[in-house]
């Protein structure tokens, strides 16, 4: 594992974490890694029926969501 190609390493610090710890993290993953994670997120949201879409959209993405 290196952590410069981990998602959330920016430069000497970590964007999940405050402490960077980067040996045997359990949030690691690569670029690629967190983007298909992020679209198969949304696939999931959007499958949804209107009301728990709306809900979630509103509740944890503040009325407004990117569709890649």
């Amino acid at each position: 594992m290196d952590k410069t190609d981990c998602f959330a390493y920016n430069q000497r610090s970590c964007k999940i974490l405050t402490e960077k710890k980067c040996d045997g993290c359990v949030f690691y993953k690569t670029h690629e890694e967190f983007k298909l994670g992020q679209k198969k997120a949304l696939e999931r949201i959007l499958s949804l029926d209107k009301d728990k879409r709306d809900y979630i959209i509103e509740t944890y993405y503040g009325g407004k969501i990117e569709v890649m």
